[in-house]
């Protein structure tokens, strides 16, 4: 309970401050915490030598991992001044690109499936049903942290975001994408249940196979979504093309190809802008 009440403390604390300063100190302390938490920024390093061998110099590496470090205290910040933000003219702090990959997609009427990753700040996407006239819900998982968990459902449903029940999550989707709803998936972790090893950044690391089951079952379409900061101080979001399911294989081989596709598209925007990753999960086995 302590902690909730500090988090509720630093919303009011950040919903007061320019917008400049509150993202700025964010990334102050989020760098910070890049030389406090040994541990963290230890699977951040191990993480980047293995998927980004090119980047061989320790100085280039260091600059990586504490820029996401730094990401990750941004992100937090910007969580925080949700109710801030809302109250203001939020619809012009988006750009999107990529909105006839969703237009296309509702018009066959079986709903879609966003992919989405650790990219950027990702709790900012919980807009695009309110910006664009759709129905959304996230699946998400439940963080230790009660104070922590409770902060992020009640930031998501003050956005207009729906959340699933986790007792009844499969039920719901296929209810939710047969209604032509949309329905949100993060899909970048280690994943411990319905997992399928593919490769990511030339490891085989197990990813949730759930996205590609449920665009099998269901017939949604599946499409990857990132979003990112842009140096004029607006988001910008990205729709990519439509994630095909593939013909003429079996329903174990069709999973399999699905889940690398988007696997690979990831990784492509990742290594377009690692720093924008969360780099700090132990995100392959040994």
């Amino acid at each position: 309970m302590f902690a909730y009440w500090i988090l509720v403390l630093a919303r009011n604390l950040f919903c007061i401050l320019p917008v400049s300063y509150g993202r700025g100190l964010g990334r102050f302390l989020g760098k910070l915490g890049f030389y406090l938490d040994w541990k963290h920024r230890k699977i951040a390093l191990d993480n980047l030598r293995e998927s980004l061998p090119e980047k061989t110099g320790q100085p280039e590496l260091w600059k990586i991992a504490r820029s996401s470090f730094g990401e990750l205290g941004f992100n937090l910040v910007e969580m925080l001044r949700i109710p801030r933000f809302i109250g203001e003219d939020w619809r012009s702090n988006f750009r999107v690109r990529g909105e006839e990959h969703l237009r296309e997609a509702f018009g066959r009427s079986r709903g879609i499936i966003f992919v989405i990753s650790h990219f950027g700040n990702w709790e900012y996407l919980g807009f695009m049903p309110k910006l664009l006239s759709f129905r959304g819900a996230a699946v998400g998982q439940k963080i230790k942290n009660p104070a922590v968990d409770g902060l992020i459902k009640d930031t998501r449903e003050m956005i207009g975001l729906e959340l699933l029940s986790k007792r009844e999550v499969a039920s719901s989707i296929k209810d939710y994408l047969a209604n032509n709803g949309a329905v949100a998936i993060l899909a970048d972790q280690r994943a411990r249940q319905m997992s399928i090893n593919v490769p990511f950044f030339g490891r085989l690391a197990p990813t949730t196979a759930a996205p590609a089951v449920f665009a099998l079952k269901t017939g949604a379409a599946l499409i990857p979504v990132f979003i990112y900061l842009k140096e004029d101080g607006k988001y910008q979001v990205l729709f990519e093309r439509e994630v095909k399911v593939p013909s003429g294989l079996s329903v174990k081989e069709s999973i399999l190809e699905i889940t690398r596709c988007f696997t690979e598209v990831f990784e492509e925007k990742i290594r377009e802008r690692p720093e924008l990753w969360f780099w700090v999960h132990r995100r392959w086995t040994k």
